[in-house]
């Protein structure tokens, strides 16, 4: 799988099927992609942005350049995943309205930015790149597990990079305070791409952590990180700049999306699910090697672990 695959024939027919795509608001983006080919196959896909004009705006974009799409496959999704109260409900909003979810990509992403923090002390980059996430998708664990016992192969796909790969050996995750890391500086361009970094190996760690509790309890879902490639993506090209020579050479957002597609419907991860499972992948559909750090178990429980804490007392003040 190290050159592209068809989209079209190696996907299978999803009707029947829910996902949700985080993160799928503009064309020039990998997310959108993701949710548009998934509800070309026939699954419902919930089109996920900040807000409501986005997610509508991306969802009228789809149908335009899809005509034959039935409208009723997209379903707006607003949510800013900083916003943990919101992120919160939103999710039950879903547990109360789905009978099952088949596929989680939580693709959404700040680039690197200086350490700023919100009202309840976290990194807004942390936050969004992994304690949004974390908390949307724990929340809907139980419609995931549900889905799976009746139809086996569930997936949950975490949208990494291969920047956790420059972080120094021998991070932890036992505090909000390693959360808000400043690697030296609360703005330079490394320390920014470092604390970027830490957020991108959150995500595989907390893939691998979801997938060692699924095989604990003996359910067959998937759970899968990857760096999707070097994409020309809106954020790419304002954090590199416009004129850029390095942008010549980075993938379309539509191969951008190869990776995670392969990951969240092509047949080859669940059938080979001992070696996909909590793997690492890059383009276009790899197993890649991840840091020292990327395969501690215990590391992965500890941010588990230390995320639930920082979370209940987000939402909890006071108990």
């Amino acid at each position: 799988m190290d050159s592209k695959w068809d989209i079209v024939a190696e996907i299978p027919d999803l009707t029947g099927k829910v996902a949700i795509v985080t993160g799928a608001n503009s064309p020039q983006g990998i997310g959108y992609h993701i949710a548009h080919q998934l509800a070309i196959k026939g699954a419902r896909v919930y089109v996920g942005a900040r807000n409501t004009e986005k997610t509508q705006n991306a969802i009228d974009e789809m149908l335009q350049s899809t005509p034959s799409l039935d409208p009723g496959r997209l379903v707006p999704l607003a949510m800013d995943l900083n916003n943990f109260q919101q992120v919160h409900s939103t999710a039950r909003g879903i547990l109360e309205r789905e009978e099952r979810l088949d596929i989680l990509v939580n693709n959404a992403t700040r680039m690197s930015m200086p350490l700023h923090k919100d009202q309840h002390g976290i990194s807004i980059s942390f936050g969004t790149n992994f304690l949004g996430p974390y908390l949307f998708t724990t929340e809907l664990l139980p419609l995931l597990k549900k889905t799976d016992r009746l139809t086996p192969g569930v997936r949950i796909i975490n949208i990494s990079s291969r920047v956790h790969l420059a972080l120094p050996t021998g991070v932890r995750f036992n505090s909000l305070g390693d959360f808000n890391r400043d690697f030296g500086s609360e703005d330079d361009h490394q320390s920014n791409r470092l604390r970027y970094g830490l957020s991108k190996l959150a995500m595989v760690l907390f893939s691998k952590e979801i997938q060692r509790r699924a095989n604990e309890d003996r359910i067959p879902l998937l759970a899968m990180s990857m760096h999707p490639g070097g994409v020309k993506t809106v954020g790419v090209t304002r954090y590199l700049g416009e004129g850029n020579d390095r942008l010549k050479d980075l993938l379309t957002p539509l191969d951008g999306a190869l990776t995670p597609l392969f990951a969240a419907a092509h047949p080859l991860p669940f059938i080979e699910r001992e070696r996909y499972g909590g793997a690492y992948l890059v383009p276009f559909g790899e197993i890649g090697d991840t840091s020292e750090d990327g395969e501690n178990e215990q590391l992965a429980k500890d941010l588990w672990g230390t995320s639930e804490r920082v979370l209940k007392d987000v939402l909890n003040p006071g108990l």
